[in-house]
């Protein structure tokens, strides 16, 4: 589904994330996510059934946006300190690019109260969880290769995991975009959070000097 967006799905997805992320999703209304686009609340309702079912569709093409740049990536045959530096870096980046949606999932924490979504909404909420679970065992993967191979620190994956992720969201919270921001700048904060990722894991510290 959203690996398949219409370009019109897409300009929807992409006003309905910059509205939620401005105005809050409680607040921001489909007729808000309409004049935005310039466009009638008709031409969302005809893609999307419900103010919730955009939240869900802007939650999963968030997790989209950074399974498409990672993912390729940690399939590739490279060490692990190298693979997680890449990884880390592409997330950070994707994050940078494509702040509105990061922040609105980083700041709604209701959507998997599950009680009070629609039917429709429910399958979302499953998509959402499954490859979420997917991304996060990408991680999983090369923190364990990292570790037999003895080069990152013999501690629970699943509490180191959840910590990078916070790590790499970071920029979430923190980063407001400027018109004067070049490539090389947005680089290099993707490199410097990469940095503080690697730190966390590695058995030597020496070893960030490689990749």
């Amino acid at each position: 589904m959203i690996e398949d967006l219409s370009c019109s799905q897409q300009e929807i997805l992409d006003a309905a994330a910059e509205c939620f992320m401005q105005m809050g999703p409680d607040v921001a209304s489909i007729d808000d996510i309409a004049r935005l686009l310039g466009s009638t609340k008709g031409r969302v309702y005809h893609h999307f059934r419900s103010k919730g079912e955009l939240l869900y569709a802007v939650r999963l093409r968030s997790v989209s946006l950074l399974m498409e740049k990672v993912r390729p990536i940690a399939m590739e045959d490279k060490p692990p300190v190298e693979k997680l530096r890449a990884m880390s870096i592409a997330h950070v980046l994707r994050i940078l690019k494509f702040l509105s949606y990061h922040r609105v999932v980083s700041e709604d924490t209701r959507m998997f109260f599950r009680g009070s979504a629609k039917p429709q909404e429910m399958e979302m909420i499953e998509k959402v969880i499954e490859m979420r679970r997917a991304y996060e065992n990408l991680y999983r993967t090369v923190l364990q290769e990292g570790i037999e191979a003895g080069v990152f620190a013999r501690q629970s994956v699943s509490i180191t995991l959840h910590s990078i992720i916070i790590l790499m969201n970071g920029p979430c919270f923190w980063y407001s975009p400027r018109a004067e921001q070049s490539s090389k700048d947005l680089a290099e904060i993707a490199q410097s959070v990469s940095n503080l990722v690697l730190r966390a894991v590695l058995t030597d510290p020496a070893l960030l000097q490689e990749v």
